[in-house]
């Protein structure tokens, strides 16, 4: 049971990020559910429903925003669509390889340096991997930059 805990710790990471975003999930559903309740109870007794209860459960924005946040990327939905579309594009894809190019870079002195025995070709072959990755990724980002979108005007 020890040798599992030490060959497989990193894996609390990730199930921790998801039990983390499954409760946090769990806790909107509680949220728009409870708002619709209050919704139904308001049409129950035939008063007219605050529009900011209705703004609420419609995700919508409130007119009172902090300081310094731009109406446009308010919205879950407009948020969505503009990391999609900025991950998607040709700064996202340039972000993209030169992550993956710099770990290419360290995997490929890891083995060079042989800091564990026996590990210098998966390492080399991981670099090699990874590197091919981070070339695509980079032609991604050039051809981003010379072919306009069809979407974009």
């Amino acid at each position: 049971m020890e040798h599992v805990w030490f060959s497989y710790w990193w894996l609390v990471f990730p199930l921790g990020w998801f039990v983390f975003g499954a409760f946090d999930r769990w806790l909107t559903y509680q949220r728009s559910r409870d708002a619709l309740d209050l919704i139904k109870t308001y049409t129950a007794q035939g008063k007219e429903v605050p529009p900011e209860l209705v703004r609420r459960v419609h995700d919508d924005i409130d007119d009172d925003l902090p300081p310094g946040v731009d109406v446009r990327f308010y919205n879950r939905r407009v948020r969505r669509a503009y990391r999609r579309a900025y991950r998607w594009g040709p700064y996202g894809a340039m972000r993209s390889a030169v992550i993956t190019g710099a770990v290419a870079a360290a995997f490929w002195f890891s083995a060079q340096m042989s800091y564990i025995p026996g590990a210098d070709g998966p390492f080399r072959f991981v670099a090699i991997i990874l590197g091919c990755i981070a070339v695509g990724n980079l032609a991604f980002a050039i051809l981003g930059l010379v072919i306009p979108r069809p979407d974009r005007d």
